[in-house]
Formats: C-alpha cells, sequence, structure tokens
C-alpha cells in the first residue's frame, strides 16, 4: 500500500516553475501525441537523442527530427542555445511543461531535460505519429 501511494505521487509531482522563454509551450491533444511519440520512439533502437550534448552532436551533424526541451529546467543556460542551433537548421522544437514529464513518456524514473525524436525511416512503426506531432509544432511555432 504504502509503495503505491510513493507511485502516485511520483506521478502528481506538479511544475513549480516554468521559464519565460520556454516558448512555444505544447499542451493538451498535441502533448498527449508527443509523449506517445516519444514512448513508441524509445522503444526502437537508436531512434532518439538524449541530453544536451547528444542532442546538440546530432543537431550539428545536420541529422533531422523534433527536439523538446523541459521547461522548467534552472538556469535555462544549460540549454539555451539549443533553439538557435535548431531554428539555423530547420529543425523543429517545442517545450514540454515538466522534465519529469519527458522522462515519464520515457519510461525511465530519471527526469530528462532535453530529447530529440530522430526523423523516422520507411519501415518505422511511429512514422505517422512523428509526421502529426511535426506538423502540429510547425502549426503553433512562431518561427517555422
Amino acid at each position: 500500500m504504502a509503495d503505491e501511494d510513493a507511485g502516485d505521487k511520483a506521478e502528481e509531482r506538479k511544475c513549480l516553475y516554468t521559464s519565460p522563454l520556454a516558448q512555444p509551450l505544447i499542451t493538451d491533444k498535441l502533448l498527449d501525441r508527443a509523449l506517445k511519440l516519444l514512448k513508441k520512439a524509445v522503444a526502437e533502437k537508436g531512434a532518439t537523442r538524449r541530453g544536451v550534448p547528444e542532442v546538440t552532436k546530432a543537431i550539428r551533424k545536420g541529422q533531422k527530427g523534433v527536439c523538446f526541451l523541459a521547461g522548467d529546467i534552472y538556469p535555462m543556460d544549460v540549454f539555451a542555445h539549443v533553439p538557435i542551433v535548431c531554428e539555423e537548421k530547420g529543425i523543429k522544437y517545442c517545450y514540454v511543461s515538466s522534465r519529469h514529464v519527458l522522462g515519464g513518456a520515457c519510461q525511465t524514473r530519471r527526469p530528462i531535460s532535453i530529447i530529440m525524436v530522430m526523423e523516422p525511416k520507411a519501415d518505422a512503426t511511429f512514422s505517422k505519429t512523428f509526421e502529426q506531432v511535426a506538423a502540429g509544432v510547425a502549426a503553433i511555432h512562431p518561427y517555422m
């Protein structure tokens, strides 16, 4: 019983801080689709890049995909350069309310500050979901 209570508390973590730079912040239906995409992409080997160094390296090498950044990271200087590099390379990016939400979608207990879902190959199971999320992010993004 005590284990179930601890699990519920971990699931119900509220975001106490959101950076003023975290725009565009996705919510509702697009957030649900994005989390579904993350769950499917993590299941496939080599479909994601996690962490600031790995994502930055992938972007600079010219790999395509969609970047999801946590909006509650403090200080924001940790990955403040990523949106600029994404815009230069034409990569779509968006913010998610919490790093715990990203970690939960990736089926890990650790919070994740940034993750990039790589553009799927033709035979990937998540290609349709990827296209829907990419179109949604492009629609709400002011600079794309």
